[in-house]
């Protein structure tokens, strides 16, 4: 034991070091947590945020050069502070591979003339890339190849581009399903076509409210070549200009075969790497046992050529996780380091589908079995339209695995911070579903207890207007002292978090 270390003890002896108990649980005396609690500040937040949520960082999308920039920003901060390298004593960087498909790189032609996307055509779903040139079209009326209608009857499309129309004819008794893209396409891919085209009345309305799904690249983890091939093919959808001026179809008649030719290059698919960053503090005597606190500072990247920020989501999780690592080193350096060790991870890929988070919970670096708890915070900087004051936070997950961590976390806000905890969002019925929508899921999915701090949604949320000048960086300062405390007593308390299932 360090001599500073145990002078900090004697001190807190001195000041009386008599737990607190409440229905038999014990609290450690949080004296030396209120020392440290104040290096927590608006002031900092705000100073993280303003360079975090910058035009530099070019809204820090996933595995792409603004997101690198922002874990190399938050690397170095880790290491100017004193943190241990999280990744086996050798990096801050936990890297991992994604699949990544980008529509930008497609390109369709009709007659040597390029469609342009959004404009001209967008498509849905998931295929393989593909680089084929003169195909012939066909136009099969809606597409439709069921039993007692079928427009596909006598009609040859091996080989061959379908268009077809939405919907389905009238006065034909048809299932329901077949006013699904997915069946026709099922139907098209299963008559020989390569390629299918839907041509959409209200395109141009569909486009507005889809477009940032589709423009923006899709990704999930890479498995190394283990990937089944999607067994789908192309799949577009134009307007009705595009149809007669491009194609020469009339959609007035029941079939046809225009003269023209389509080439089709789809090179969509990737592999890139992204990046958790870890921070590391050792424990004294309970080392072993790890308290983690996670935020994602990813974000979405561009909209419309618009840079999205991502001040509320999640660079407030974010700048809260740099400050509580702080907090926690200042305590270290002056002998008062936590008894359990600390892992400050800032994860990646959320936005992509909690996929820094899957990464490490399928790949960790400290023993899942001895990972105490994952505190999460993920957009903690706004007020929401339910709320008509900044004192409250929403709780998502206190109860579901520990009874000693949603007693623990009353507890310390009753004492400490008193704010009101707002649990609308923890209700198994709740549609949002918030608690399978962050990274602490991929932490409760393998029974580790967590905490999910949350504020709401907003009008900014997932748009370009989400950005600094909108934080309220007093609520932002005031839950994160309710997580610093609330992870102290976890990191220092002699008692492991007992489980439900346990």
């Amino acid at each position: 034991m360090k001599r500073g270390f145990f002078l900090g003890l004697l001190s807190v002896v001195l000041l009386g070091c008599s737990v607190k108990k409440n229905t038999g649980q014990t609290f450690v005396n949080q004296a030396e947590a209120d020392v440290y609690v104040k290096t927590i500040t608006q002031v900092d937040l705000k100073k993280h945020l303003i360079v975090l949520a910058s035009d530099e960082f070019e809204g820090r999308e996933t595995a792409m050069p603004g997101q690198k920039k922002a874990a190399k920003h938050i690397a170095n901060y880790f290491e100017n502070i004193g943190l241990e390298k999280g990744v086996y004593d050798t990096s801050y960087f936990q890297s991992f591979p994604v699949a990544v498909k980008d529509p930008a790189m497609v390109e369709v032609k009709v007659d040597g003339k390029r469609l342009i996307f959004l404009n001209d055509f967008f498509y849905l779903g998931s295929f393989n890339d593909t680089n084929i040139t003169g195909l012939d079209v066909v136009y099969v009326n809606y597409g439709i190849d069921s039993e007692n209608y079928s427009d596909y009857k006598d009609i040859e499309v091996k080989g061959k581009v379908v268009v077809i129309r939405e919907g389905v004819p009238r006065n034909v008794k048809v299932g329901e399903e077949w006013d699904s893209w997915r069946k026709k396409i099922e139907a098209a891919q299963k008559n020989g076509a390569v390629a299918l085209f839907t041509i959409k009345s209200d395109f141009k309305s569909r486009v507005e409210r889809i477009k940032f799904y589709i423009q923006n690249p899709t990704m999930e983890l890479h498995n190394k070549g283990n990937r089944k091939p999607n067994k789908l093919i192309p799949n577009f959808f134009i307007s009705d200009s595009v149809a007669l001026n491009y194609f020469k179809i009339d959609t007035t008649e029941k079939f046809s075969t225009p003269s023209c030719k389509v080439d089709l290059v789809l090179e969509v698919d990737q592999i890139l790497s992204s990046e958790n960053v870890l921070g590391f503090i050792e424990g004294t005597d309970k080392k072993e046992e790890i308290v983690v606190i996670t935020a994602h500072y990813d974000h979405l990247g561009f909209d419309a050529g618009e840079i999205c920020n991502g001040a509320d989501d999640d660079g407030s999780g974010t700048v809260a996780v740099l400050e509580l690592a702080q907090a926690f080193k200042e305590a270290q350096k002056a002998g008062n380091g936590p008894r359990r060790s600390m892992l400050f991870m800032t994860v990646s890929g959320e936005e992509k589908g909690l996929l820094g988070s899957k990464f490490y919970t399928e790949n960790p670096v400290y023993d899942l079995k001895n990972t105490v708890v994952d505190l999460n915070i993920d957009m903690i900087g706004r007020v929401d339209d339910l709320h008509d004051n900044n004192n409250y936070v929403y709780l998502i997950g206190s109860d579901k695995i520990s009874p000693d961590l949603h007693e623990i976390s009353e507890r310390i806000n009753a004492d400490k911070i008193k704010m009101d905890l707002d649990y609308t969002y923890n209700d198994e019925s709740d549609p949002n579903r918030f608690y399978y929508r962050s990274d602490h899921y991929n932490f409760a999915k393998n029974d580790i207890p967590v905490i999910f701090y949350f504020s709401g949604t907003h009008e900014d949320y997932h748009k370009p207007t989400d950005d600094v000048e909108k934080i309220d960086f007093e609520k932002l300062e005031r839950t994160t002292k309710l997580v610093f405390y609330t992870a102290w007593e976890i990191a220092n308390r002699e008692k492991n978090l007992n489980r439900i299932n346990k």
